[in-house]
């Protein structure tokens, strides 16, 4: 069979890949998108859309997103092992998405700019060489560009870097979708439980149909999931075996330092582009893949040698900053001996719980929270020795 050959070629339709092949498309070149299944497909993910994510796409894509197929959320509630810390109402507005109706929908723009889509159609070997991949089809596709954006167990990653997955590092998620009558739960409320995983959150995130509820953390630290999910759940009033639970890995502040190799980048969670605090990857993932496209367009129009690679690397470095400053700062949050510490700052604290909105809806970066946080621990220290000195002064007296 013939083989086709593009100046662009994108593994992964998902929201990077499609990022990366319509903006691909808008500078002119010839892009071809492929997957290994056809869309509309199942997808796990909790399905947020921040605020952050609205912005990124409506900047690649040129329009306001189709809200028939997302549920728009002003409040959320904030929890610790299902104690309420506080609660945000009006302040920041969250969406949330099917992922099998999100994707489908960039797909079908994706198609309509013109792009080359091969859905269905599983690829059965690289020749990265010779610039090439063959699909189980029989047919050959040549690239002058590869971009990976085929997920956290990306083919292409491993193909090109012989990167597995990080045990040590890598995140799991079990989440399952609940019917809206079978729990008591507003439509109109996002609820976050600090508590519910080890290095990570529970969640309950409503949709328009379904409420989707689920955790998540560092691999290495929850080798329980699966009694944590279904506590979690019974915490919710629901009974886990009622209800298929699914699973997978998570990037969690994970990404590669290098996301490629000569003329292949990588994008979204093939490159670990996830929020390791929030769990974010989507806003990521779209705007790393505009940024791959950008690059290899900058490179086009260069009058410089300069490696594509090397022009990524540079425009990729908000989103690499991000990741890195999120890093450091769920070292305040997530290990066991500060998790007090952290409940009582946080529950007193309305700027810090805004401030973490903030985060989300991409209003500011982290940098912003470390010295609301320290001033607010510092503040809670401060008040746990109080009651200290205050018991042992009753003691005292008691005594004497």
């Amino acid at each position: 069979m013939q083989s086709k050959e593009y100046d662009v070629v994108i593994v992964g339709a998902g929201p990077a890949g499609c990022a990366a092949a319509y903006t691909a498309a808008e500078k002119g070149l010839s892009t071809c998108l492929i997957d290994k299944v056809t869309f509309p497909r199942e997808k796990l993910c909790g399905g947020l859309l921040t605020t952050r994510c609205k912005k990124v796409f409506t900047s690649i894509f040129g329009t306001d997103w189709d809200m028939d197929i997302i549920n728009e959320v002003h409040n959320i509630s904030f929890f610790m092992n299902n104690n309420k810390l506080c609660e945000q109402n009006g302040y920041a507005d969250l969406f949330f998405t099917m992922r099998f109706q999100f994707d489908y929908y960039l797909s079908n723009l994706v198609k309509a700019k013109g792009v080359a889509c091969l859905f269905g159609t599983p690829i059965t070997c690289f020749e990265f060489d010779e610039n090439t991949l063959h699909l189980k089809s029989g047919a050959s596709i040549r690239y002058r560009y590869l971009i990976g954006c085929d997920g956290v167990n990306s083919m292409v990653r491993r193909n090109l870097l012989g990167h597995p997955v990080d045990q040590e590092k890598i995140g799991f998620g079990l989440e399952t979708e609940v019917q809206i009558a079978d729990m008591n739960h507003s439509l109109n409320r996002v609820e976050i439980d600090f508590g519910s995983a080890r290095w990570g959150y529970g969640w309950v995130f409503p949709k328009n149909k379904t409420v989707t509820i689920g955790v998540g953390g560092l691999l290495k630290k929850n080798p329980d999931l699966k009694e944590t999910m279904s506590r979690f759940l019974m915490e919710k009033g629901i009974d886990s075996k009622n209800y298929r639970i699914k699973g997978h890995h998570i990037p969690f502040g994970n990404f590669i330092k290098v996301p490629g190799k000569y003329n292949i980048l990588l994008c979204g969670d093939a490159a670990g582009y996830v929020d390791p605090i929030t769990g974010e990857g989507i806003a990521h993932a779209m705007l790393s893949g505009k940024i791959a496209a950008e690059s290899i367009y900058s490179k086009e129009q260069s009058m410089h040698d300069v490696p594509v690679l090397d022009i990524y690397l540079n425009n990729i470095r908000p989103i690499t900053q991000s990741i890195r400053q999120a890093n450091l700062f769920r070292w305040l949050i997530f290990p066991g001996c500060l998790k007090s510490v952290f409940s009582r700052a946080f529950a007193d604290a309305g700027t810090l719980q805004r401030g973490f909105l903030d985060i989300l809806s991409g209003k500011y970066e982290y940098d912003r929270l470390y010295y609301l946080f320290i001033l607010q621990a510092m503040h809670a220290i401060r008040k746990l020795f109080k009651r200290i000195l205050t018991k042992i002064a009753r003691v005292t007296r008691a005594i004497t």
